[in-house]
């Protein structure tokens, strides 16, 4: 995968994606992760020591990996350049792609967006997508954990639907 940086920037445009871990559902799952970790390394600790350490250890890793996430997902975007389209929502999906590759760009409906679909990536989860890009041969994506597929559908969530509309047919 490479950075946005490479991308050829003749005429590019960036839209914004929607979606995503949300600012408060982060900060209470914070709360939640710090008194749970505060509550068990008090109650652990009076029989292990280590042990204590390593739970409050692994709090602190999940509230660094919950602020990066939600980090990632405020940065979330696809760029449209005059030869390539870029998708970058965080972990959620990266993938990179000729323009020449965009099948079809289309309102989502209910019909366009698929309960459970291996070629299918929904970009704009928990929300619903309100674009469906359809691909002429699938492509790779980068999801969570490194873990790569392919999909030759991908649902975005975009604040001016008309404007992606008209950028990509």
């Amino acid at each position: 995968m490479t950075s946005s940086a490479t991308l050829d920037r003749a005429d590019p445009r960036t839209f914004p994606l929607e979606g995503g871990l949300s600012a408060s559902f982060a900060v209470g799952l914070g709360f939640v992760v710090a008194i749970e970790g505060a509550v068990l390394h008090v109650w652990v600790a009076s029989r292990s020591q280590p042990w204590a350490w390593a739970i409050t250890a692994l709090n602190v890793v999940t509230l660094v990996w919950l602020w990066r996430e939600y980090e990632a997902g405020t940065r979330a975007r696809l760029i449209v350049t005059d030869t390539d389209v870029e998708i970058d929502a965080g972990s959620r999906l990266r993938c990179r792609f000729p323009r020449s590759a965009v099948a079809s760009v289309e309102d989502a409906t209910w019909r366009s967006v698929p309960e459970l679909a291996s070629d299918f990536a929904n970009t704009a989860k928990p929300l619903e997508p309100n674009v469906v890009v359809v691909l002429r041969e699938p492509v790779a994506a980068r999801f969570a954990l490194g873990i790569t597929k392919r999909v030759s559908r991908i649902g975005l969530r975009v604040a001016d639907v008309a404007a992606l509309l008209a950028q990509l047919r």
